[in-house]
């Protein structure tokens, strides 16, 4: 592999292993904070998890590379300081803030991780390293179900911070939420705004 395919490679890994890190730091700090909500303590901690074991790979990755000769590795020692950009302001973790927005932030850099991983597999895969690209993969697969848990934990714990700050919220829509969201995810039709106020104004 030339030098130019190599650091391109290692630019794409120093950057999720960067994201890994700050999300691992992120959500060791939400763990601490979380009482009295078993559900998703349980569902980070699965989260946290994945996250924790794709950084061991990317490290166990790093220590291969450097045996070769093939320069990650140098990369990846910088990448627990690393800045990325904009989007390091949605994984930074406040502890002040309210859990309903830690989860939110969750997601955004979870799906960040998702395309990030989507890039590293495209860049691997076509500069032939197989063993980069199967990595990428894995790690995407992981995160497509983490964001799946996420979509399935956030909708009650933003109902029960409203609850908590004295408005109506109703559980009883929770069901519904669940068939919405599934519904967008399988591609199914849902008719807009408009549509249904349409639909109401037509005579009987």
């Amino acid at each position: 592999m030339s030098t130019t395919s190599t650091a391109a490679i290692a630019s794409y890994v120093t950057d999720m292993s960067a994201l890994e890190e700050h999300l691992e730091k992120a959500l060791a700090g939400q763990l601490a904070d979380i009482e009295n909500d078993p559900v998703t303590t349980e569902a980070l901690r699965e989260v946290h998890g994945t996250i924790q074991r794709h950084i061991a790979t990317l490290d166990a990755l790093a220590d291969r590379r450097k045996e070769a000769g093939q320069g990650i590795a140098e990369n990846l020692k910088k990448a627990a300081t690393a800045v990325l950009g904009a989007g390091a302001a949605a994984i930074d973790f406040v502890r002040t803030e309210k859990l309903p927005k830690n989860l939110r932030d969750d997601y955004t850099a979870v799906s960040m991780a998702c395309i990030g991983y989507v890039m590293l597999h495209t860049t691997a895969l076509s500069l032939g390293d197989a063993e980069v690209a199967d990595v990428a993969h894995r790690h995407l697969q992981n995160h497509a179900r983490n964001v799946m848990t996420l979509h399935n934990i956030i909708p009650a714990v933003v109902i029960r911070f409203l609850q908590e700050e004295g408005l109506p919220a109703s559980a009883n829509v929770l069901p519904t939420i669940a068939k919405n969201i599934e519904s967008v995810w399988k591609g199914e039709d849902v008719p807009s705004a408009d549509d249904v106020a349409f639909a109401g104004s037509r005579p009987s």
